[in-house]
């Protein structure tokens, strides 16, 4: 097979009065030089604009960053006026660290203009020491005073069963016909539960015995002060179990089931009192709908 040859050229310049000049020229390597001066700046653009592109998109990822970091503070705060409100503390807070919600916008407008990346991280930063200093100095130990008088006060709200197993009542609440055979009402101020003499009588919340000692109608009876408003009786008891000061904790036997007093049978007279008013004990109570 024939080999390409490619021959050098001779170019003769001359000029008038002067010695000529000879110029030797070999095709391949002025292609290749060529080449290289044209492919030399090509390769520059080329690099420059991948960096221009990276850079560029570095600073999208950034500004992504530093808006979600600014609307995550704004939240935050947000959740934080709610805490304040549980803890019964006032709302202070400034309207430029507040995002409005969607319904309250104020009329705005002009040319939309992402805002750059450093002034939201500057902003993040500006923030973030009141929001620490807000929750550690103010919110923090308000609300835990608050969840603390809120479980004293769950733990004082009569909602416990007065007497140990089935509750089987046997008067209600409000006006009943007289339970010793004459042709009159009374009105029932609490809700009777029979059982057998001996059965354990609880304390339906955490409180104070007020009362404990024997009397003409309830016989053996204990009232406890729950506090909030809130006190209990349970009557007719056969025995007594705890002694005025003593402080009890639901589900403490207070006594045990009896019938003295003015009673016709063994049962448990209970009673509930807010603000010193006799209310029905089965809104406090879980226990099953008479039919």
């Amino acid at each position: 097979m024939a080999r390409l040859c490619i021959k050098p050229y001779t170019v003769l310049i001359t000029a008038t009065g002067k010695a000529p000049i000879t110029l030797r020229l070999r095709p391949v390597p002025l292609v290749m030089s060529l080449g290289v001066l044209v492919g030399l700046p090509i390769a520059w653009i080329g690099a420059l604009l991948y960096q221009n592109v990276q850079l560029a998109q570095r600073n999208q990822n950034l500004s992504e960053t530093a808006s979600e970091v600014l609307t995550e503070l704004n939240a935050i705060g947000n959740e934080i006026e709610v805490l304040k409100t549980r803890a019964g503390l006032p709302d202070e807070q400034s309207e430029n660290t507040r995002l409005p919600s969607a319904d309250k916008i104020p009329p705005r407008g002009g040319v939309a203009e992402a805002a750059p990346a450093e002034l939201m991280l500057d902003e993040a930063r500006r923030q973030l020491p009141g929001i620490e200093k807000m929750l550690s100095i103010a919110v923090k130990p308000a609300l835990e005073q608050t969840l603390e008088s809120e479980a004293e006060q769950a733990a004082a709200f009569p909602n416990g069963q007065p007497i140990a197993g089935k509750a089987d009542v046997s008067s209600e609440f409000g006006l009943r016909p007289n339970p010793f055979g004459t042709r009159s009402y009374e009105m029932h101020e609490g809700i009777d539960f029979s059982g057998p003499v001996g059965k354990p009588i609880l304390a339906t919340a955490e409180g104070v015995v007020v009362r404990a000692d024997y009397n003409g109608g309830y016989g053996n009876h204990v009232k406890i002060d729950h506090g909030y408003n809130y006190e209990t009786l349970y009557a007719h008891m056969s025995e007594i179990e705890v002694k005025i000061g003593d402080r009890i904790q639901r589900g403490d036997v207070v006594g045990y089931l009896g019938s003295t007093g003015r009673s016709s049978g063994p049962h448990l007279h209970y009673s509930i009192y807010r603000n010193g008013q006799a209310v029905n004990p089965r809104y406090y109570l879980k226990l099953e709908e008479t039919k």
